[in-house]
């Protein structure tokens, strides 16, 4: 029979389950939200350099990443073509609200840029 603890977060006892007898934390969700963040700060302390890409490292990584899509792209043109057909409705609505967001955008850097030049 495993013996009761307790808990290392709120202090509370507990069973802990069969199946984990090193069992440290009790199974309450404000406990176990805890523990995952212990446990990544943990990881990110052991893993400081794993989200600094390539790109810090070298200027030529992005135009790289670029070149690769458009070979791919190039490549594989009937793909996207079936693809666009068959998802006609939902790329139409996609692209719509991309060049509304970027003429919005466009015209906004223009009226700021047209604000700085005239002294405004």
């Amino acid at each position: 029979m495993t013996e009761e603890r307790t808990c290392k977060v709120c202090g509370k006892a507990f069973l802990p389950n069969k199946y984990r007898p090193n069992q440290e934390i009790c199974s309450s969700l404000e406990c176990q939200y805890q523990r995952q963040l212990d446990n990544m700060k943990t990881w990110r302390g052991r893993n400081p350099n794993y989200f600094k890409y390539k790109e810090n490292q070298d200027s030529s990584w992005k135009e790289t990443c670029r070149q690769r899509s458009l070979d791919w792209r190039k490549e594989h043109q009937e793909y996207l073509k079936l693809y666009r057909e068959e998802h006609r409705g939902r790329h139409r609505d996609y692209m719509r609200k991309y060049m509304r967001d970027y003429r919005k955008k466009r015209s906004m850097l223009q009226a700021g840029a047209g604000e700085k030049s005239t002294g405004v």
